[in-house]
C-alpha cells in the first residue's frame, strides 16, 4: 500500500488504519468492504477493475471460501469488536496480461507473488489470516 490518503478517499480504509498499513511494508491484497446492494461477485469484479485496473469476466472469477471472523477486544473502547464476513475469490490472470500490469498510485508496488513463498505474517490488514483460513498459505 502507498499513499494512505488515496485509500481513505477512494477505498474507504479507516483514517486510523491506512497509515499503519502503508508503513508496515507488508503485502496487502486488493480488497474492500461490500457496498450497499452489491453482491459479493460485483464487489470482486469492482476490486479487480478499481484497484488493479483489470476487467475480468465473472465466469473467470471463482468463489473459494466464505469466512466469519470476530475482530477487536470486547473490553476496548478504542477497538471494540466487530464481525467480518469475508468472501474470498480467485481468478487466474494469463501471463501475457500479468506482465503488462503497471504499478498504480495507491500501491507501492503491484506484482504477483507465489503464495507458496508466503506466510500469514507477510500480510497486513488481517489478509494473512484470511488466506491461511482459506488454506492458500501456511
Amino acid at each position: 500500500m502507498a499513499k494512505p490518503d488515496i485509500w481513505l478517499e477512494r477505498f474507504f480504509v479507516g483514517e486510523r488504519f491506512a497509515p499503519t498499513y502503508a508503513s508496515s511494508n507488508k503485502y496487502l491484497l486488493p480488497a474492500r468492504h461490500l457496498a450497499w446492494y452489491e453482491s459479493p461477485m460485483e464487489a470482486a469484479e469492482g476490486i479487480l477493475h478499481d484497484q488493479v485496473r483489470l476487467r475480468v469476466p465473472p465466469s473467470r472469477i471463482h468463489l473459494l471460501d466464505v469466512q466469519s471472523h470476530i475482530r477487536g477486544d470486547v473490553k476496548s473502547t478504542r477497538e471494540p469488536p466487530h464481525w467480518d464476513i469475508c468472501f474470498v475469490y480467485q481468478t487466474r490472470i494469463p501471463a501475457s496480461i500479468s506482465k503488462t500490469i503497471k504499478s498504480l498510485p495507491w500501491f507501492d508496488d503491484l506484482h504477483f507473488v507465489s503464495l507458496s513463498t508466503l506466510s500469514r505474517g507477510d500480510f497486513t490488514r488481517g489478509h494473512g489470516d484470511v488466506l491461511q483460513e482459506a488454506h492458500l498459505i501456511r
